[in-house]
């Protein structure tokens, strides 16, 4: 059985070059930003949750027009409350 090596930093990097270049953001990026786990992500994928992804070979790409409008989407807007009992 063949296992594939496990990425260095310097293949880390790599990829995060050839991403940006892209206009993409690499899952460990998105996990990062998020403060999610990977499992977080694939699971956000299987729901349909989370900003669109492009699958390329086995590494998940997210474009960053798709993080932006995901973010957008999920804006809480803060409402003043008036009224009696409110500090």
């Amino acid at each position: 059985m063949e296992t594939e090596p496990l990425p260095n930093a310097a293949d880390s990097e790599r990829v995060r070059v050839l991403a940006q270049s892209l206009d993409c953001i690499p899952e460990p990026d998105l996990c990062l930003l998020a403060d999610i786990t990977p499992s977080t992500a694939e699971n956000w994928r299987k729901r349909g949750k989370g900003p669109a992804y492009i699958l390329m070979g086995n590494r998940y790409l997210y474009p960053r027009q798709a993080v932006a409008e995901y973010l957008q989407r999920n804006v809480r807007e803060r409402h003043a409350s008036s009224g009696p009992g409110v500090l």
